[in-house]
């Protein structure tokens, strides 16, 4: 069985990492730790604000937030069935499937976005990009206390 590999940018192997290429700069861990998270929390907050596409350094690509109409009935093999997602507590409570219209959104679907075609490494098709989930609320936040957000966010073309 295969064990995934959790990455993490602070941890203690990249401090060690950081020390071998930069001997001359002494920075205790936890300062790098702080200098670390701060510009994560730095990156997210400056998209969530803007709307624009960032690039990260060493070939990594491009984030930002896209947005996108979703349909609300789709054809497949000849059949009509409705393409919208469940909103289960509402379906519970009613006893028959009751659909998320997303109303608050226009219809909108928001999301973080990873544009693998910026990216400069090798084998970056085999790579996926999946927000965690503290950024991911954080979004909807965004989005919930203010309709500006709604109309700062781009819809990317996102092949």
């Amino acid at each position: 069985m295969r064990v995934p590999v959790e990455w993490r940018s602070a941890s203690l192997e990249n401090y060690k990492d950081f020390c071998k290429k930069n001997p001359n700069d002494k920075v205790s861990r936890e300062d790098w730790k702080n200098i670390v998270y701060s510009f994560n929390y730095m990156f997210i907050e400056h998209i969530l604000e803007t709307g624009e596409k960032i690039k990260l350094p060493a070939g990594i690509g491009e984030f930002s937030i896209s947005k996108k109409k979703k349909k609300r009935i789709k054809v497949r093999n000849g059949k009509e069935f409705v393409n919208l997602s469940i909103d289960w507590k509402k379906t519970k409570e009613k006893g028959k499937h009751i659909y998320n219209f997303n109303y608050h959104t226009e219809g909108y679907l928001f999301g973080w976005h990873w544009f693998k075609k910026s990216s400069r490494f090798k084998n970056s098709d085999l790579f996926y990009f999946k927000p965690a989930r503290n950024t991911s609320r954080l979004l909807s936040h965004y989005l919930k206390v203010d309709d500006k957000y709604q109309h700062i966010y781009s819809p990317w073309d996102l092949i």
